[in-house]
């Protein structure tokens, strides 16, 4: 087995075993649009004009809740020092675990924005719409989640550090998701359009995070 298919196997592993996989992310995505209707109120119209927002916001905080522990585990235990010493390139382990993390915990999240979607009221082809452009922003939300627990790994508190770096620079590619299910939901032609830059902004992230994450890492063992 190749050093980054070990690499991979471990951290899939770890993310099972240590952060019970997708259970975490899932529960807290749920929960997020439970209490929802709360605030907003029970009127359907309502809740289906605010859906693709609620629901687009309820994954980013979704996506957050293991940042914390991607790098800060690992700098803590002396486990990110002995991958630097490995020999792989750091933007590669970056992506390698980044990516292991967000096949192991985010899978749920786009089936639970089309249930969620048609649970605020949302037409059947909004809420696929919603769902698939929640699954086309998944891999740049992980690596900018990933960045950030990069920045913050060692910082007591790390968690609100987190959020202050990942939030700002997630808000636009969410904005294009929750567009897309807006616009299918008022039958606006531009659903398709927005999706798709959605799936643009978060592959250029997803191309680029790495080498800033690797960087990151690179400083730390300095």
């Amino acid at each position: 087995m190749s050093a980054v298919a070990a690499l991979f196997a471990r951290e899939l592993r770890l993310a099972f075993a240590g952060g019970g996989g997708p259970a975490g992310p899932a529960a807290f995505f749920l929960a997020a649009l439970t209490l929802a209707p709360l605030a907003i109120g029970p009127g359907g119209q309502v809740l289906a004009a605010a859906g693709p927002g609620v629901i687009a916001f309820a994954a980013l905080l979704a996506v957050l809740q293991g940042a914390e522990r991607l790098y800060g585990d690992d700098l803590s235990d002396g486990t990110l020092d002995v991958y630097l010493l490995s020999g792989l390139d750091p933007s590669v382990i970056a992506a390698v675990k980044t990516l292991a993390a967000g096949v192991a915990t985010l899978w749920p999240l786009p089936l639970i924005g089309v249930l969620g979607g048609i649970a605020y009221g949302l037409p059947p082809v909004a809420a696929l719409f919603l769902g698939g452009s929640l699954a086309c922003a998944l891999p740049g939300l992980a690596f900018i989640a990933g960045l950030a627990g990069a920045l913050a790994a060692g910082v007591k508190r790390a968690g609100i550090l987190v959020a202050l770096i990942a939030a700002p620079l997630m808000i636009p590619i969410l904005v294009f998701a929750a567009a897309s299910g807006r616009a299918a939901f008022e039958g606006d032609s531009r659903a398709v359009a927005s999706l798709m830059i959605a799936a643009a902004l978060s592959l250029i992230v997803s191309a680029l995070s790495p080498f800033a994450i690797g960087a990151v890492l690179r400083a730390r063992s300095e």
